[in-house]
């Protein structure tokens, strides 16, 4: 039960993160994202350095230890991973490199040299604060062909769920967020990022001291 409810809260917050995204990248001239990094064979027609950067397994597990990457897993017995180096080549490109973090991964962007050096700006994706707003989301987004997902799975202690760990995320890790982005309805909620980016990139910002430093 754990699990399969894990999953569902999971999968509507990347559902939701994911729709936002790939709007911003429908602007290839400002946005981009970072190419991944995997230990797996090259397959055919894919381009080393476009589709992924491919090394070995033995060079990828070095630059874990060398804390290379923002995050990474394994998958079927190879290694997936976003490398700071990828998010740096977008960034020198002139472009906003967009990432979906798992929000154990803001801390090592947040602080130190990488923060320093691509300056990142988090914004939290949450869903409404009530059950009822929050079921329409689902409901709306559901229907959209290209999404998946199943709202009849999804009781009143599921949807409840999904605001609880929301609420549980902020409250842990809410200093980190620049920007709490609240959902009640995904275009209405990608004006208003974009108005966040388009106010960032005209008006002076604050930053920790510590990437002054």
């Amino acid at each position: 039960m754990i699990d399969s409810l894990w999953t569902r809260i999971n999968s509507m917050a990347i559902l939701c993160r994911h729709e936002l995204r790939q709007r911003l990248m429908h602007d290839t001239d400002r946005f981009a994202a970072a190419v991944p990094h995997t230990s797996r064979s090259r397959r055919e027609g894919e381009i080393d350095g476009i589709d992924y950067h491919f090394i070995s397994r033995q060079q990828f597990e070095q630059d874990i230890k060398d804390c290379r990457f923002v995050e990474h897993g394994e998958y079927e017995r190879n290694y997936y991973g976003t490398s700071l180096s990828a998010i740096e080549t977008v960034v020198q490109s002139g472009k906003i490199c967009v990432l979906n973090l798992h929000v154990h991964s803001i801390p090592l962007l947040r602080q130190g040299q990488a923060g320093a050096k691509l300056k990142p700006y988090f914004v939290f994706v949450t869903p409404p604060p009530q059950i009822e707003k929050l079921n329409r989301l689902m409901t709306m987004t559901a229907s959209n062909p290209q999404q998946h997902y199943d709202t009849n799975s999804s009781t009143a202690t599921d949807l409840q769920s999904i605001i609880d760990e929301a609420r549980d995320i902020e409250a842990r890790y809410g200093h980190y967020f620049d920007m709490i982005l609240s959902i009640t309805d995904i275009e209405r909620a990608y004006q208003e990022l974009l108005r966040e980016i388009n106010a960032l990139e005209r008006e002076p910002q604050w930053i920790p001291s510590v990437w002054l430093r």
